[in-house]
């Protein structure tokens, strides 16, 4: 039973802060500065002077709201800029920018098992079994009949998906970075495997954008897509802003347009927000330095770690877990991280699989060398006193 007296506990009102002059990369907790290994800012470009003047610069011209859903009077002409942009670097034939990712997952994934009039299509929906929350909650709210097969697995996916009817309507569900694991989908083998049972096939770029593919435009931005390839991106991570966006064929966009409610039944984002997503679009392309950074720092930290026996799964970049496998362990080494004035956050069951507890390190391009080693050194001495 939630009361007054246990409602502080319950939701750890001991926020996380800011430092006053925003430092890179540093956070406060309790008082105490410490180095933020828990954000999803990966290039850093939330401070971004280029991200913070456009974002003012749209404030000025068109204030704080645009007051109104897209498809009524919350347009911009810039809107479309940006969107001409995004399909261009991510290789598709039209985008559309939308709210949050969870938001867009979960009203874009029901709006494409429907037919041309928005109604209910007999839709059989695979999913990864370590697939987003929202993702499964998109899928949930279909009401069609979801497959989840094993983890990166697709001779599992191929054989569940003879199961089905032949010329039945498919739709495969990915991320292409899984949010809590850091490991990769293989994009070539799922578009071959779409094509050949004539699939719809769905990828969640969140925690590549602005780190991999095209100008940093994600994994699925490489040539050779399927014509029934459908991209959503986000803009809360790799371009320091929020919201997120869908990049498409024509013909799915028209689907999106009359059937998806997120886009439809929404405020359009703030000019704010719209301006630091316009600034960071314009400048990724010139970011190559800071990715190379952050991919060479991540594929050190996972070495270093391995030589040490700590067990990060399937990791290849960024996202780093530190799986520990009981959450008891878990707690003990997050303490033991925080006195060492490290941030970093407990994953426990269910967002992942019991027995599966972790503690969970997201690095940025900006955190320096010699803090990596310092990390490193600190979750080995854990070992050292835990043994």
């Amino acid at each position: 039973m939630i009361t007054k007296k246990n409602t502080k506990k319950l939701l750890d009102v001991k926020f996380i802060s800011r430092t006053k002059n925003n430092k890179f990369d540093r956070i406060l907790y309790k008082k105490k500065e410490l180095h933020n290994f828990s954000s999803n800012d990966y290039l850093s470009l939330s401070k971004n002077p280029l991200l913070i003047k456009s974002s003012q610069k749209w404030t000025d011209e068109y204030g704080t709201s645009l007051s109104s859903s897209r498809l009524i009077s919350g347009n911009l002409e810039k809107i479309k800029e940006i969107e001409a942009d995004l399909s261009k670097f991510s290789r598709n034939e039209k985008s559309l920018i939308m709210g949050s990712g969870f938001q867009t997952n979960s009203t874009l994934i029901p709006a494409l098992t429907g037919n041309s009039l928005g109604s209910r299509c007999k839709t059989y929906i695979f999913s990864d079994k370590f697939n987003h929350s929202s993702i499964n909650h998109g899928c949930l709210l279909t009401k069609q009949k979801i497959y989840r097969y094993r983890h990166l697995d697709l001779n599992h996916l191929e054989y569940l998906l003879k199961k089905v009817p032949i010329n039945s309507q498919k739709l495969i569900v990915s991320e292409t970075i899984f949010s809590m694991d850091g490991d990769f989908v293989d994009i070539s083998s799922m578009r071959l495997l779409s094509k050949k049972y004539n699939c719809i096939l769905y990828f969640d770029e969140a925690h590549s954008m602005g780190v991999y593919g095209n100008e940093g435009f994600g994994l699925a931005s490489t040539k050779n897509k399927t014509e029934k390839e459908i991209i959503v991106g986000t803009f809360s991570k790799g371009f320091g802003s929020y919201g997120s966006f869908v990049s498409c064929s024509s013909f799915y966009i028209k689907k999106v347009i009359n059937s998806c409610g997120g886009l439809i039944y929404s405020t359009v984002l703030p000019p704010s927000v719209l301006g630091s997503i316009y600034a960071a679009v314009k400048i990724m392309p010139k970011l190559s330095n800071l990715r190379e950074k952050l991919i060479e720092n991540s594929a050190f930290m996972i070495g270093e770690l391995k030589k040490n026996r700590v067990n990060t799964g399937g990791s290849n970049c960024h996202i780093i877990p530190v799986i520990l496998n009981n959450v008891k362990s878990c707690e003990r080494l997050k303490k033991f991280l925080l006195e060492e004035s490290f941030f970093v956050k407990l994953i426990r069951s269910p967002t992942v699989p019991k027995g599966s507890e972790r503690i969970r390190i997201s690095l940025t391009a900006t955190i320096e060398k010699r803090i990596i080693h310092k990390l490193i050194k600190t979750i080995h001495n854990f070992q050292i006193n835990e043994n």
